[in-house]
Order: C-alpha cells, then structure tokens, then sequence
C-alpha cells in the first residue's frame, strides 16, 4: 500500500503545475471583487480598519469583535496599492487583503512536499485553488482565511523544524501563533487540536525525526535546548504589541484574554443555533431550491489520506506517517470540536476543511499509487480533472450567479444583490442638496452595511427603535414593521412613501422622503429626462 510506486513528478512537471494551481486560484479570488454587496461583518470591519487608519488607535470590543490583525494587514497592504485617504477606500480594496492571504496560503504548501509528495502538494494546491468554501471566504473581507494562512504558516514551520530545520522555523511558527491570537480569538480551538493530535501522534508513530534534507532556514546543528521558549515568547510579543498598539493600551490585552468569558456564553448559540450536523453537510453535501453544492471529492480523498497513515506501510519515512496522522486527528478533533457548540456559522469550519484538503492532497498521492500504469493511469487522471471541474463549476455559480443568494450554503444572512438599488436611490436624491443629506436609519441591526456606505456622511444618524423625539430627517429609512410607529411620530408632517428595498433575506426597509424634497427630485429627474 505504500504510495510511493506512483511515479513521482518531474521538476518541470512540478512547477509547471504549481503554476497553474496559482494561476487559477488567482483568477479566481481577484477579479470582480466589488460583485457581491458588502456582509453587515464585512462593512463593520472596514468601517473599523479605516477608524484605526485615521485615529491611529485600535479600539478592541471584547464583546463583538475581534483582534486588530486583519486590520494591521489590510492598513500594511494600502500603503504598498496606494489606496489614498481612508475616506476613499473601497469594499472590493479591502477584500483583495483576504483574497491575497488565500493566495499564500496555497503557495505555502510547497512547504510540505516532503510530507505530502510532490503528486500530493499538486493535488492539495489545485483542490485549494478552485474549493468555492475556499475561494469564496477568499473573496470575504473577514479574518477566517488570514487566521487559516496564519495557521498553516505555524504548522508548516513546526513540521520544517522536526525535520531539521533550525530555531528560526521556531520563531516563525511563534510569531504565527501571535498573529493568530491577534487575528481571531478562536485559534484556541486551533492549538488545542493541534496539541492533542501531537500529543496522540507522537505515542502511537514516535517522534518527528529530524531529517537533514529540505529547507533549513538556520543549522540544525544549532538546536535550542528549550525550543518550546522560542515559540511562546515571540507569540506572547507579537500578541500583546498588537493588542496594545506598540504597548500602550494594556487594558486591550487584558480584554484580549477575558474576552474567553463571553466567548463561553456565546458558544450556546446566541442566535446562531445549529443542530450538530451542521458542519458535516457543508463539507460534503447540501441541496436548496433545485441547487446541489458538494465538496465530497475532498472529503472522500481525505478519508483515503487518513486510513493510509493509520495502516500504510510506512517503514522507509516515520516522520510522514506521524505527520499524516497528526493532519488526521487534527481535523478530526477541530471539526468535532466545533459541531459540539451550538454556535455555528458556515466560515468557522474553514481551517478544518483546509486541513481535510491537505489530507486530500495525499489521499490523491496514494490513489495515484495504485492507478499508476496504462489505462488505469489515465482513467485516474481524468477522473480527477472531471473532479476539479465540478469543483470549478460550483465556485463560479458560488462567487458570481449565487453570491449573495441564500441557497448558495457559503451564504449567511447576507446582504441581499438588490441592496445597491437603495444606495443609489439615496445617492440620486442627494445630488439635488449643496450639503450632506439629512439621513435617519432605524434599524434593528443599527443600519449596517448603510454606515460603512455613508461613513463620510456627518448628518446621518443610526437608532435601532424609533426615538422618542428628534425624528425630523430629509430622508428616513426604517424597518418595515417600525413603518406606522415612525408614521404616528411624523404626524401631519408630509413625507413621501418611495416603497421598500431588499436588505437581507426577509428583511425590507421602507424609505420615506420629506414631501418638499421629494418635489424638488421629481423635477429634477424631468429636467434631465428632457434636457438634449
């Protein structure tokens, strides 16, 4: 059953393809960013980053939101694309931030070609490239792809310091393990599985032996004696450095660890209850409205990948089949893990489906063993091209047709594709006013994505319930069940009902325009109609 009578890939071969698999991921998670309306997460989140990029402050919520690593990256990268003032940036700007750590993330698997095979590194970067669950939360202006970069980063390090590579692998995967803190406070689940699936690897298969050959960034001849210290001292740095903006705000890191308390309360669901399962469908298999979504091509080679490390015969290479099956238990425990908790949201399983791609990689090495002569050979190959493609067809309908569609399944509670229609209505009705519109938004989610569109927009305000008082505004857009409660405040004070627009799925906004400015607009729009 060993894997390697498949004959491996020739140099040429090998970055020929490598190429190919970044070229279609490329081409995949670039273009046509600003397609898809902005996430109320996503608009939060730039409304957020381009607050720290003007006040130079990170004002961290232990409550809702998460650490300042994203922003750091995305203010980092504006600087290198020129984006000009914050006020300027664009949704699609911010969201090439995330689609280029996916990119990174792909080309980091050249790492572990000695764990995984060239034929295997091949598979699992061209399985990464067209994956929608990947390409699309590439495509998605929130931390789940630069935590899932950041930890591959760390995993790849710790595997290239077993074999023999020297303490600066270890610095890298403790800095990497800041930033994951940094990022995203739910990486604790990453390092528990992560230290468990060691753990249970390292008794059953021995240790990670070193090896001389690979990438060495420092002599392995130089191996520190407490190489545990040199991961968590550089984590611990770059952790409380970030949290607290260069050592200024402590409380940041305080809250940055008693933020776990909340987290706690949350993971019984907190509005996002799903039943058990909920990940496992994702993974592989989801039908809504006529439409089938399935990634069980990856599972099913990942499945081969994980029984050939537990019962392959691996005598020629330990340290791969103690890696594999650390790669196994780690997805195993990580996707456990997070359908025990209520909590569930569809981008959450991202590190784990990486980690199942992977393992994909390798399930493709050991089938590529066993299909490795004449007919079979190329019956093998083209099955896995007819896979690839319906794993292509799947993410153009994902990222494009469906992007903001509820039965696409990478969908969740998003902004509906008709929300630019009341952007521009409000955008038309301003260009009629010499000063910012006066605009009141009462709306239950206190009117994201609508802020991060209007942030310049001084004489907007945001209420979640219809005030008591102050509900004079020229433009007043409310949830439609609020509609004759902001009715009876207005009294005899004439405004026009100009209908209701899409926000998310089953939720509408009514916009009601001040009669005299609605007049005003009327004729304008005469105006231009007959003007030659």
């Amino acid at each position: 059953m060993y894997p390697t009578k498949a004959p491996a890939l020739s140099m040429t071969a090998f970055i020929l393809l490598a190429i190919i698999a970044m070229a279609a991921a490329a081409f995949y998670r670039l273009p046509l960013l600003d397609e898809r309306p902005m996430h109320t997460d996503e608009a939060i989140l730039a409304y957020k980053t381009t607050q720290f990029q003007s006040t130079g402050h990170f004002e961290y919520d232990p409550k809702d939101y998460h650490g300042p690593g994203l922003h750091y990256a995305a203010i980092l990268w504006s600087k290198f694309a020129f984006w000009g003032a914050p006020d300027s940036w664009r949704g699609d700007q911010l969201r090439t931030v995330t689609a280029i750590c996916g990119l990174l993330l792909i080309l980091s698997t050249l790492l572990l070609t000695d764990a995984l095979g060239r034929n295997g590194v091949i598979a699992a970067m061209l399985l990464a490239a067209v994956s929608p669950m990947q390409v699309y939360y590439s495509r998605y202006y929130i931390m789940e792809t630069p935590l899932v970069l950041l930890v591959m980063i760390a995993l790849v390090s710790f595997w290239r310091y077993s074999q023999g590579g020297g303490r600066l692998w270890l610095l890298l995967g403790g800095i990497a393990t800041g930033l994951q803190h940094a990022t995203k406070e739910t990486f604790i689940l990453n390092v528990a599985a992560g230290l468990v699936a060691w753990i249970v690897a390292k008794q059953l298969f021995g240790p990670f032996e070193p090896r001389r050959s690979g990438f060495s960034m420092g002599s392995s001849k130089q191996r520190p004696s407490k190489p545990l210290l040199w991961v968590l001292i550089p984590a611990a740095i770059v952790s409380v450095a970030m949290y607290s903006g260069g050592f200024h705000d402590w409380d940041a890191v305080k809250n940055s660890f008693t933020t776990y308390a909340n987290y706690l309360e949350r993971s019984g669901g907190a509005g996002h209850e799903k039943p058990w399962h909920y990940y496992l469908t994702l993974l592989t298999w989801r039908s809504d409205g006529g439409l089938t979504w399935t990634e069980l091509m990856i599972v099913g080679l990942a499945l081969i990948g994980m029984g050939h490390g537990l019962i392959g015969n691996h005598q020629k290479n330990g340290p791969r089949q103690a890696f594999i099956v650390f790669l196994s238990l780690y997805a195993i425990l990580l996707i456990g893990g997070y359908s025990v908790l209520a909590y569930k949201t569809p981008w959450s399983i991202l590190s784990a489906q990486h980690a199942l791609i992977l393992l994909a990689g390798y399930g493709t090495r050991v089938l590529a063993s066993f299909f490795a002569k004449g007919i079979l050979r190329i019956g093998y190959r083209i099955a896995f091209g007819l896979g690839l493609y319906h794993l292509c067809y799947q993410t153009n309908l994902a990222i494009h047709r469906y992007s903001a569609d509820a039965r696409n399944p990478w969908v969740y509670s998003h902004t509906v594709q008709a929300f630019p229609r009341l952007l521009l209505q409000v955008s038309e009705i301003q260009r009629i006013e010499p000063s910012p519109i006066n605009l009141l938004v009462i709306n239950k989610d206190a009117g994201w994505p609508m802020r991060w569109h209007w942030r310049t927009n001084a004489n907007a305000r945001y209420e979640r319930s219809v005030p008591e008082t102050d509900l004079t505004a020229s433009v007043i857009l409310c949830d439609m069940d609020l509609v004759p409660a902001v009715q009876a405040k207005l009294g005899a004070r004439p405004y026009h009902n100009q209908g209701f627009y899409g926000l998310r799925p089953n939720e509408n906004l009514v916009m009601l325009v001040e009669q005299s400015l609605w007049a005003r607009y009327e004729t304008a729009q005469k105006d231009a109609a007959v003007t030659p």
